[in-house]
């Protein structure tokens, strides 16, 4: 409860910063309530109002830590010296984008981050110099960026230089990244090796779209990012149990299968070390404990610590990660206490501690999927547990069944209880991704008990060959299990291609109809699992009350166009979607360009239906996928356009100092600009679709904008940045 008083607030801070007060007041008066209620329910209630107290303070401390980074060093241009963290392939051959962490500030100490995404030619963990200018995110787009602790959008502007190799532990483990990828692909080719490099030590340079846009169809996408699932695989397989009994059996039944004289003294000898150790008699013991075995747990308990740290750091530090790591050294610190933690203290625990230093990292997508995934895992898990409490007391008078009936019995509690794990995890998801308006496929569930369990030999055969490779001498170890690795991978790709081929493979819906199916999902769950309801009446009593609101929600949603304003403040993009076609009002900028493909990646479409670029110069390398592009700033000066996509119309008219667009959707009218627009008369429209171009030449009604312009006027209310039109019905802004 202290957690999720914590989390709630700092979500409310995030994402609603003008309307908190409400939400706020919602969740303090919860806690009230609780606590009034008395009885048993009184200690929930009070530990709710001190996680909301927690949570408010941790959300104005980092809150005054990126306002005082904004003003200090927002809209300005400025000498850095930084080093890179994170490299991806760039727009162009000559540049990358890439995360800067910032040591100096025109030859001053300073620490914050900063996205670039036209860098010049770099390598993670290099050490550079240059002048960028430096711009805040949009609102609607700074819970994401604050997350990843990216306080401003850089853009390069002159002198750049490679200092040579940066400082500290992020540059160590950034080079190490490049390494072990390079050492983990060297002899693969194609997506092997793009699926292969990102799972194992989260390097995404070399996935092709096409690929993403799979696993993402295939419900798989979690398995290309780097997480908490892959840091208890990890922590789990490389430090297995150390029981000499169990070892020792084990080993005298594996000398048993072999053949000749070997095996037989093998067998024998490893009996006699078996039966002396029965035999032998117990250690003194000193308080109840055995100071030797006791010391031995609490230093074999500090290797995962090692292991997850290493991860962690290849990987970049990403919020999810963080917390698995927290979990682990949690664990860690109940072994050397002789008290272990529970799996949700440990989540809770690892939650609050990373939020205490940047309360936006509970808004990292990767953060809260992780989150969700394992509470819903735990909850499978009950219910795996329940179940096989049950059998026993079912078999007990039962006769001896033949083998094949044992071999299928056992096969069916193999499949039931991956089926069951993987259904709650993916149903605790479920409200993560339509909550934060991202596609989800429902196929997710069927893909999870298919192939899921190809991970863990997958990242064990990964790291041993990434490792192997860093060591010329070893190169057979790292092309026998870079091979396997491969190999698995392989099947995972062919999973992914062929479920995305399927009807209905990723499915989109409203934030605020999701939430409303998602609680009600979630309160079925509980009832069921409240009254102890069996799963055979649980489960399809669930998945039918989930069809049907998916299926209500797309048939309300149908013909829905959705208007949305993205990337920076200078360079804001338009987008525009109805149904299955997309499209994009283009300004330009490499912040507006890995906006655009962020939100289609997002929404599972790897390129937009109809992009017009706004630019009077516009470059076609520097352009978002699209199906078709329009570019007016090529036409005549004083020509007109038109063009439609779906419920959507647009009128372009090229003037000689800029471009207009009039948008048209059933009754509406929606107006934008583009450089030094001027027109004899004033046009009116519903809605201005703001940018930093003096929007002269039309008249309207309301505005979405991403921040203030100099044309507006100073004492003007921050505007909305989403707007949602039904044809035949109302509007909704955001």
């Amino acid at each position: 409860m202290l957690f999720a008083g914590a989390l709630g607030t700092q979500l409310i801070a995030a994402f609603e910063p003008q309307a908190g007060f409400w939400p706020l007041a919602a969740l303090f008066g919860l806690g009230l309530l609780v606590l009034l209620a008395g009885g048993r329910a009184r200690g929930w209630g009070l530990w709710l109002l001190l996680g909301a107290a927690l949570g408010l303070a941790f959300s104005a401390r980092t809150g005054a830590q990126f306002d005082a980074l904004t003003a200090a060093y927002g809209g300005r241009t400025v000498r850095l010296t930084a080093t890179v963290e994170d490299v991806q392939e760039g727009y162009t051959r000559s540049t990358v984008r890439a995360r800067l962490r910032v040591s100096e500030v025109n030859g001053e100490p300073a620490a914050f981050c900063c996205q670039c995404d036209g860098l010049p030619l770099s390598r993670a963990g290099e050490q550079v110099e240059g002048w960028f200018s430096l711009e805040a995110p949009a609102p609607a787009d700074r819970p994401g960026r604050y997350a990843d602790e990216v306080a401003f959008l850089a853009g390069y502007e002159r002198r750049f230089r490679r200092l040579g190799p940066g400082p500290g532990f992020r540059a160590w483990s950034a080079r190490l990244q490049s390494r072990l990828s390079e050492a983990l692909c060297q002899g693969l080719e194609g997506d092997e090796a793009g699926a292969l490099a990102a799972m194992i030590v989260g390097d995404r340079t070399r996935i092709s779209s096409e690929l993403n846009s799979a696993y993402r169809a295939a419900g798989l996408s979690h398995v290309l990012v780097v997480s908490g699932m892959h840091v208890t695989i990890l922590c789990g397989v490389a430090l297995p149990g150390m029981d000499r009994r169990k070892w020792l059996e084990q080993g005298r039944l594996l000398a048993a299968r072999l053949p000749g004289r070997m095996g037989r003294k093998l067998h024998r000898r490893l009996g006699v070390r078996l039966a002396r150790l029965e035999l032998a008699p117990p250690r003194p013991a000193r308080g109840g404990f055995h100071p030797g075995m006791v010391w031995r747990e609490r230093i074999a308990a500090l290797w995962p610590v090692v292991l997850a740290a290493l991860l962690t750091g290849i990987t970049g530090f990403t919020p999810s990660v963080l917390r698995a790591g927290a979990a682990v050294c949690i664990g860690a610190l109940g072994v050397w206490l002789m008290a272990p933690a529970d799996p949700l203290t440990s989540l809770a625990l690892g939650g609050l501690w990373m939020s205490a230093f940047n309360s936006y990292a509970v808004c990292d997508i990767g953060f809260e999927l992780s989150f969700a995934a394992v509470a819903g895992t735990l909850a499978g898990a009950e219910l795996v547990r329940r179940r096989a409490a049950r059998h026993p007391a079912r078999e007990e008078d039962a006769p001896r069944r033949s083998l094949p009936v044992r071999l299928a019995a056992r096969a069916w509690d193999a499949f039931w209880e991956a089926g069951c794990i993987t259904l709650c995890a993916s149903a605790a998801t479920f409200p993560v991704l339509v909550l934060r308006g991202l596609s989800t496929s429902p196929y997710a569930l069927l893909s999870g008990v298919a192939v899921l369990w190809l991970v863990q030999p997958m990242m064990v055969l990964g790291i041993a060959a990434a490792l192997a490779g860093l060591a010329p001498a070893l190169g057979p170890v790292c092309r026998a299990c870079a091979w396997g690795a491969a190999f698995l991978v392989r099947l995972l790709n062919g999973w992914a291609r062929m479920v995305a081929g399927w009807p209905g493979a990723e499915l989109a819906f409203d934030t605020g109809y999701a939430a409303l199916v998602c609680l009600g999902l979630m309160g079925l769950c509980w009832l069921a699992f409240r009254w102890r309801v069996r799963a055979r009446i649980w489960l399809p009593a669930l998945l039918l009350a989930a069809g049907a609101g998916i299926g209500a929600g797309l048939v309300l949603n149908r013909d829905v166009v959705r208007v949305e304003l993205i990337g920076g403040v200078r360079t804001p993009s338009v987008v525009l979607a109805q149904n299955d076609q997309t499209v994009v009002l283009y300004r330009g900028g490499s912040s507006g360009r890995s906006a655009v493909e962020r939100w289609l990646a997002r929404h599972g479409q790897e390129q937009a239906t109809l992009l017009v670029d706004l630019r009077l110069d516009p470059a076609r390398n520097s352009q978002p996928p699209a199906q078709r592009v329009v570019t007016p700033g090529r036409f005549e000066p004083y020509t007109d356009f038109q063009t439609a996509r779906g419920g959507i119309r647009l009128d372009l008219l090229r003037t000689s100092g800029g471009v207009g667009v009039r948008v048209t959707v059933d009754r509406w009218q929606l107006g934008a600009v583009s450089g030094d627009f001027e027109l004899a008369g004033t046009a009116q429209v519903d809605w201005l679709l703001a940018s930093p171009s003096a929007p002269g030449a039309f008249r309207w009604e309301e505005m979405l904008a991403l921040g203030h312009y100099d044309w507006m006027r100073p004492d003007a209310p921050p505007a909305p940045s989403r707007l949602w039109l039904r044809p035949g019905g109302g509007t909704k802004a955001r």
